[in-house]
């Protein structure tokens, strides 16, 4: 499977020319014919890291419907973040669509409260895992990399965890330890995405990567630093290979996961 990282910076509450900035990227990524399998963007990836509860939209709004529609230009599934409004509350959450025409939701589980974040957005209860194109891809959303609980692969579950972000600089450091314990304790790829840029008090400096199941980080097939993405491959023969060799998810613990 080959995977497009876009750590795109994100102009603030922007949605219409973020997508215009986007629309660039994507004819971009298809150009280089790599036959990418999924394109994943930031979270928040139209707004940037808002509490402003007024930038949220419905599941109808115009970064649901680009996310629909380029997924079926260009038969390469999306992934994204958007602050949702449903009737009674906000969510952080992330919108998985498919050429085909499926979709999937994650809302956020672990709200960041040093930003306040937990005051305007409601905590998911629920994890994701997704079935594509033979794989169980989980996915999370920024601060939930720093909680190995809900990341633990129970009965190997899933293959690939994507992580989609707006990880400020000043606390960029850690990312690298985290993803590749991720991606070692659950023998799972991780892939964590993180945007560039500025915004109201925060930089931004990526740090996107890909880590395979023994913890060690991939090189990009295609890096493309002037229009922010790289495009990684990843192979579920060697991680299933793996998994048989080197039995140790056999011996996790049994536990289970209370909201």
């Amino acid at each position: 499977m080959k995977i497009a990282l876009c750590q795109t910076p994100v102009l603030w509450e922007s949605p219409a020319e973020n997508l215009r900035n986007f629309d660039i990227i994507v004819k971009k990524i298809t150009e280089q014919n790599s036959g990418t399998d999924i394109i994943i963007f930031p979270e928040f990836f139209t707004v940037g890291f808002s509490m402003n509860k007024y930038v949220a939209e419905s599941l109808d709004g115009v970064s649901a419907n680009w996310l629909r529609y380029k997924s079926s230009e260009t038969g390469i599934a999306f992934l994204a973040s958007v602050p949702v409004k449903t009737e009674e509350k906000i969510f952080n959450r992330a919108i998985f669509v498919t050429p085909d025409g499926y979709e999937y939701y994650y809302d956020k589980r672990h709200l960041f409260s040093v930003g306040g974040e937990d005051k305007i957005f409601s905590s998911g209860t629920s994890q994701l895992i997704v079935p594509f194109k033979g794989w169980n891809i989980m996915v999370q959303i920024c601060y939930d990399l720093r909680f190995p609980v809900w990341s633990r692969n129970v009965g190997l579950g899933y293959d690939l965890i994507i992580n989609i972000a707006n990880w400020p600089s000043s606390r960029s450091s850690v990312i690298d330890p985290m993803v590749r314990s991720r991606a070692i304790e659950n023998l799972s790829y991780y892939a964590f995405v993180n945007r560039t840029g500025t915004d109201h008090g925060n930089s931004y400096d990526g740090c996107s990567m890909v880590s395979d199941f023994k913890g060690t980080p991939l090189n990009p097939l295609i890096s493309d630093t002037s229009n922010h993405f790289f495009i990684f491959e990843i192979d579920l023969n060697l991680l299933k290979a793996f998994r048989n060799k080197f039995t140790v998810w056999k011996d996790a613990d049994r536990f289970s996961i209370e909201n």
